[in-house]
């Protein structure tokens, strides 16, 4: 998120209240919710976490997901960010929700990369998008492309960078760290091409064993874990990686801090409006508009913790 910013410096404060022990409520504690805005993909990639939900009908409205953004804004949540499926399949419904909120959110939205030409990143912009996650899962295309299934997928995501940076997008790079990808080599290459293409982030995100990795060996062992966290903090620290991308790992503080999401600062909302504690954790609760039980089920997934956390 760009700094400084307005909903930045409302991410601050959500912090240090919550550090002064001052009362926040469930709902307005939360820093960031990802919502699945459809079940339609052009892929139907080898780790996605809603690949048996790909495709099926959406059973929310456009109306729907405008009233899911009245809330989270009235709770002053500062980061919404739209997942999928691929929202850039709904490209009209995204500059509908756009147009429609107000400027008290961030709005991220997370693509294969597809659709996203010079056109819909201007529209984007335009409409309020801060920036765009690509999945990019190998800087090597033909490795990309089969792991997406897909034999234009590379060249979609590094299309989609170059026009969301044109038009002033922030642009992050997403990157499923698989056992056979794990190398300091490999890890590099990815940086240096995501630099070239003008990433400002590159986030490491660890295979888990949902979706169609369900009932799948796909955890990272130890050996795996050390190289992935020790390219993290240098890259983030040494003089060699200055002029580099920054680089997150989710999984290197939630081994030692705890998990981020489990209703805590992140929750998930899926294709069917039901919240969760992220995508991996499918402990479905109350739906996001059910102003009724909406608190509970945030409470009930603090007090479950998450599952994944030592993992």
């Amino acid at each position: 998120r760009p700094i400084p910013s307005q909903n930045f410096m409302k991410l601050i404060d959500i912090e240090a209240r919550t550090a002064l022990n001052e009362k926040v409520g469930n709902f307005e504690g939360l820093n960031m919710v990802q919502i699945a805005l459809t079940k339609k993909c052009p892929l139907n990639c080898e780790h996605c976490y809603e690949g048996p939900e790909l495709n099926k009908k959406d059973t929310l409205s456009l109306d729907d997901h405008k009233k899911i953004i009245k809330k989270l804004q009235g709770s002053g949540i500062p980061v919404i960010h739209y997942g999928g499926g691929d929202p850039m399949a709904k490209i009209n419904d995204i500059i509908a929700l756009l147009e429609s909120a107000d400027y008290t959110s961030d709005f991220w939205i997370q693509t294969s990369g597809f659709n996203l030409d010079r056109k819909n990143a201007q529209r984007l912009k335009k409409a309020g998008l801060t920036g765009v996650g690509i999945s990019l899962d190998h800087f090597i295309p033909e490795y990309h492309n089969l792991f997406r299934r897909n034999e234009k997928a590379f060249q979609w995501a590094i299309d989609a960078a170059e026009n969301a940076k044109r038009a002033g997008l922030v642009v992050n790079l997403s990157l499923c760290i698989t056992r056979d990808f794990i190398s300091r080599e490999n890890f590099d290459s990815y940086l240096k091409l995501a630099g070239k293409i003008g990433a400002s982030f590159v986030q490491l995100i660890e295979p888990r064993s949902v979706g169609n990795y369900e009932g799948k060996d796909v955890y990272l062992e130890r050996e795996h874990i050390e190289i992935a966290e020790t390219f993290f903090l240098e890259a983030n620290a040494s003089k060699a990686y200055k002029k580099s991308p920054i680089v997150l790992y989710p999984g290197y503080n939630q081994r030692r801090f705890g998990c981020a999401g489990a209703g805590e600062k992140f929750l998930y909302v899926d294709t069917d409006g039901y919240m969760s504690s992220c995508p991996f954790c499918r402990n479905k609760k109350t739906h996001i508009l059910d102003d009724e039980t909406r608190e509970s089920s945030i409470l009930s997934m603090r007090n479950e913790g998450c599952a994944l956390v030592g993992t």
